[in-house]
Order: C-alpha cells, then structure tokens, then sequence
C-alpha cells in the first residue's frame, strides 16, 4: 500500500496544483465565491480523511478477525485429529452408545470447522476481484469432488445425493474454488431441511445442456419454503417461518449463494412448495 502511495505521489500532486490553478482562475470573480469554495475545498478534505481511517479501520477489522478465525480452526483441528484416533483404536468395539456419542460430537465439530469456513470467505469475497479465476471446469467432476468432500454430512443426516446428466465433459465457464463455496451453502441448505422429516431423502443434481448455458437444478425433498417467504430468501439474515420452527437457521447460506451468483456471472432462481420440498437452479455460460 505504501509503495503503491509513493509512486503515484508526485502524479497526484501536480494534478491537485492543476486543479488549484483552473479554480483560482474561475473563483477570481469575487470573494464571496472564493469564500464558499474554501469551506467546500475543507469539507472535502475532511472527509477524505474520515474515509480513510474508515478504510484503515475496516482492514484492521478484518485482518484481526481473520486471525481470531484462524486461531479458532486449531482447536477444531485437534478436536477432528482426536475423533480419528479414537475411532481407529474402538473401530471393533461394539459399543453403540459410544459409537454414536463420537458421532455426535464429529458431527457439531463439523458444524464449527464449516462456520468457521464460511466466515473467511465472507471476509474474502471484498477482494473477490482480484481472486476470480474464470476458467473451464467440469461440472459433472466438480460435483462429484464436492459430493465426496461432505460425504459425511450426507451419511450422518441420511441423505442420498444423486446425479443426473445425459453427456459426459460438461464445461461450464466460471470459478472453480467460488462456485464450489456458492454450492456448498445451497447443499447445507436442502441437507439441513431434508433431514428434519426423520427419514431417509435424496437431493438431485440435474445437468441440462442447452444451445448457449447449462442449469444445474439441485433439488430437495425437504420442508419446502412458504410462499409469503418465497422472495425474500436470498436477504441477508432472513429466515422466515422455517427459521422460527427450526434451529440452526442463520439466513446467510442463499444470500451468499446469490451474491456469488451475480458476481460469477451466473444466474440463481428458486422454486419451492411446502412440505414438498425445494429447487434451486443455476444457469452456467457454456465454455466452448
């Protein structure tokens, strides 16, 4: 930052002597004028000011808030490390109670690794500019990488993902790394309200290629989102009625999903009926 302030320092000096100069030339009229453009010249600078401890105050913020993060992943870390251990020294014990003692605490383990996950990335996604990589990706490989990588979420809240497609080497323009966190939030999402009926769901992914996009509809046999709430669920914060019946709900996950939509440039739409469950498609730009 400060390099980049010393270089173009100079620059910036001779254009504010030029513009000193052009608006000496057109306040020479009269002093009243030379008056009033004095106290808008001080205004000026006291909010370029106030702006930049705003900034500086901002990045402070999030710098120590990414290294608190940060610092709260270790324990987290140990705490998996531990579960692995004991699972591999009771793997042929047959102690249920114990057994699902274990995976409940792997699993509220996990709950904490993955907010924790998603806060980074929230700091992240201001710098989200010099972090996009638009590139080919394979969309069917793509979904089969995040499938296995929360294959544990699926097993524990009994789950079935299930993919559909008609071709093979599916392209799709975009992000690697940010569409699979704007995936993520949508799979938390249907596996979350899936696993609230108690019994065994499954969640789609179905690959329609067009002529010039391909929609990746994922879809769930969840609780399904009211119809008074159907408009809001892509608000920050928002939960609606669900989020009142239901624990765990944050109203973050879809607001992410589309703000990350809008910047990968794809296009996010939702449908849903109560108790039926709920649709949520994704519209790529085929890479050619």
């Amino acid at each position: 930052m400060v390099i980049e302030w010393l270089k173009y320092y100079n620059f910036n000096i001779n254009v504010q002597d030029s513009e000193n100069l052009e608006m000496n030339k057109i306040f020479q009229i009269t002093n009243q004028q030379k008056y009033f453009y004095d106290i808008l010249k001080n205004t000026q600078k006291k909010y370029q000011m106030k702006l930049s401890k705003t900034n500086s105050e901002e990045i402070a913020f999030r710098y120590f808030f990414s290294q608190w993060v940060h610092n709260m992943k270790t324990p987290v870390s140990i705490i998996s490390l531990a579960l692995q251990k004991f699972e591999s020294e009771h793997l042929d014990t047959h102690d249920m109670p114990l057994a699902i003692f274990a995976m409940e605490i792997k699993e509220e383990n996990d709950k904490l690794h993955n907010g924790l996950e998603q806060l980074l990335n929230i700091l992240r996604m201001n710098e989200f500019v010099r972090d996009y990589e638009p590139e080919a990706v394979d969309l069917v490989d793509s979904l089969k990488e995040l499938i296995n990588f929360k294959k544990s979420l699926f097993i524990y809240n009994k789950v079935f993902p299930q993919i559909e497609h008609k071709e093979d080497n599916i392209k799709v323009l975009t992000d690697k790394k940010w569409n699979k966190f704007m995936l993520e939030q949508i799979i938390n999402n249907a596996v979350k309200y899936s696993a609230i009926k108690g019994e065994n769901k499954n969640i789609k992914f179905i690959i329609e290629k067009m002529d010039k996009c391909v929609n990746l509809k994922i879809v769930d046999e969840g609780v399904g989102i009211p119809k008074s709430d159907i408009n809001r669920v892509f608000e920050p914060f928002f939960t609606g009625e669900n989020g009142r019946k239901y624990r765990d709900a944050s109203g973050i996950g879809l607001y992410i999903s589309s703000l990350l939509a809008k910047n990968l440039k794809h296009k996010i739409q939702i449908q849903s009926e109560k108790n039926l469950g709920t649709t949520v498609t994704i519209t790529y730009l085929i890479d050619y």
